[in-house]
């Protein structure tokens, strides 16, 4: 039946509406009380031709999704054979959730350091082999120029609009506007804010060791501590997250709102990377996998530095986003320039470096944090490493943090266990053999970060933490041991990161000693993905903060 409450016109059409309902209704009840033995037929429920159209179009589809699976087989590379269930070949990864990350791991095993996969009916190429990947990533360049083709338009107009979002000529005009941002004199300019970050995250610290007999939650401490330093870096505010008032600031609010969202259970992702299509529906409808309100926040915030940086005096008061707002051309002179960026990747590239800065620092700081609490003796040769260089007053500079070997290794190493991202991708534009592989054109080139970082091919005891390793990186592939991406499309704020990640450790081991609680899971720590990097699959990872004797 059907309640209707509404305008009068329509009332007359609903009674007519229930009316009949309730005549059909009668007549099924004294059918199906008169012909209780009889059974329906198939031709009861659709025509016959019905029938046979339906059973054309599965015979169709069936016969479709079958030759595009012939893909790589036509090309000789190996994989598992795909089949509807397994959603082609990805569901194999899904097998095991908790051994999702090392999949790639026994796929080698299996099959070698080229191997294919299938998203539904799309065909994928994993290399792990560094020569091949070496070619691929630096070589030829201009064949593999972008990362990838698939979900690059999920994202909403401002984020489609960011660096790891467009493609070719694009790509090369803002990254040539980018790139000077992070240069050695900006890093040292950035410095005295990031300073006082680090300083509020130890007074935190101190209260803890008051309050809480030392005991922190380190993804809270350190995840705030980034929002901080790449706000003041970035946008030149300070959002207070790190407050001691229990209030979150709005700022804070919207980034931890962005980083709820995650790949692996989101089904439009699903639908999407299985039917490329629907993303330009998705484009078109500016769908966006973040929440909407988080973009807008900082959408807005962006753009009021814009306008600031433009009618700001002093240049060392500029912070990146106001710097980048002197670069601003428009739309036509953007189809010429090689170097300056429109005002919607201006925003754009305001909201990616919340997006790539704040998690993925956060996470590289608690991860070492983790290490370093479990391996005692690196831990305390690290500390005499930096009390060698700090002042009394244990100020820090750039060129400090910067010279730091054993503080290198130890990030290097951590960065190897627990790297920002998983996987790595290229787009191949071209055919092209490259050691005997053919690689055809229009296929995507997964890069498994995680299961190379992890693989004994490469690394003695690839699951412990032997910042000893990381002492002559000469020795170390660059292909293999890639946390930053390698080649002209490697990660751009990559020096940003390593010293906020350098400051905060220098600062935390100045100060403290840091160790395990009884609650402290015991390496290897179990991960997760969500949104875009890797964090612990701890809702909250206590460690324990011991101050320093004076002396």
């Amino acid at each position: 039946m059907i309640a209707f409450i509404g305008i009068s016109p329509y009332r007359e059409i609903c009674l007519l509406f229930n009316s009949m309902c309730v005549a059909s209704a009668g007549k099924f009840v004294a059918s199906t009380s008169k012909e209780t033995d009889k059974m329906l037929s198939p031709l009861d429920i659709m025509a016959l031709e019905t029938w046979i159209l339906l059973a054309t179009f599965l015979v169709l589809a069936w016969f479709y999704v079958h030759h595009k699976w012939q893909f790589l087989k036509k090309f000789n590379i190996p994989h598992h054979p795909p089949s509807i269930r397994k959603l082609g070949t990805i569901g194999n990864m899904f097998d095991n959730p908790k051994q999702f990350f090392l999949k790639d791991l026994e796929l080698k095993r299996k099959f070698g350091t080229v191997y294919g996969t299938y998203t539904g009916w799309s065909p994928r190429i994993v290399i792990s082999d560094p020569d091949i990947l070496k070619q691929i990533m630096i070589k030829e360049f201009n064949i593999f120029y972008d990362r990838q083709k698939r979900l690059m338009k999920i994202m909403g107009e401002v984020l489609n609009n960011g660096l790891t979002h467009v493609s070719r000529d694009k790509w090369s005009r803002v990254r040539h506007t980018i790139s000077p941002l992070f240069s050695n004199v900006k890093l040292r300019s950035m410095m005295r804010g990031l300073d006082k970050c680090a300083d509020v995250m130890v007074n935190n610290l101190r209260t803890s060791c008051k309050e809480n007999d030392g005991v922190f939650d380190s993804k809270g401490v350190f995840g705030k501590f980034a929002l901080d330093a790449i706000c003041s870096a970035a946008f030149g505010v300070n959002v207070n997250s790190q407050a001691k008032d229990g209030k979150e600031s709005k700022a804070v609010k919207m980034a931890k709102k962005l980083f709820q969202a995650s790949f692996l259970t989101n089904p439009l992702v699903f639908v999407f990377a299985i039917f490329p299509w629907t993303e330009k529906i998705a484009e078109k409808m500016n769908y966006c996998f973040f929440p909407k309100d988080s973009i807008e926040y900082f959408k807005s915030l962006t753009k009021t530095l814009i306008e600031t940086g433009k009618t700001t005096d002093s240049k060392q008061e500029q912070s990146i986003m106001q710097i980048m707002a002197e670069s601003e051309i428009t739309d036509k002179e953007a189809r010429n320039k090689t170097k300056g960026m429109t005002r919607l990747e201006l925003i754009g590239n305001g909201v990616l470096m919340i997006l790539a800065g704040y998690e993925t620092t956060s996470s590289a700081i608690n991860f070492l944090a983790y290490n370093l609490a479990w391996n005692k003796e690196a831990q305390q040769k690290l500390r005499k490493e930096i009390q060698g260089i700090a002042g009394k007053d244990k100020s820090l500079t750039y060129e400090d943090i910067s010279d730091l070997k054993f503080l290198t290794q130890c990030i290097y190493e951590s960065v190897r266990l627990y790297p920002p991202t998983v996987r790595n991708f290229r787009f191949c534009e071209k055919q092209i053999t490259i050691n005997g592989v053919t690689i055809p054109e229009g296929v995507h080139i997964d890069i498994p970060l995680y299961g190379m970082s992890r693989d004994p091919e490469y690394w003695e005891e690839p699951e412990r933490f032997l910042p000893e390793r990381m002492e002559d990186m000469s020795k170390i592939d660059p292909m293999i041991f890639q946390p930053f991406g390698a080649g002209p499309r490697n990660c751009v704020g990559m020096r940003f990161a390593l010293m906020e990640v350098r400051l905060a450790i220098c600062k935390l081991l100045l100060n403290f000693e840091i160790g395990v609680c009884p609650d402290t899971p015991e390496p290897p720590i179990e991960i997760i993905i969500q949104s875009t990097s890797m964090r612990p699959k701890i809702d909250i990872l206590h460690l324990k903060a011991t101050p320093l004797k004076e002396t």
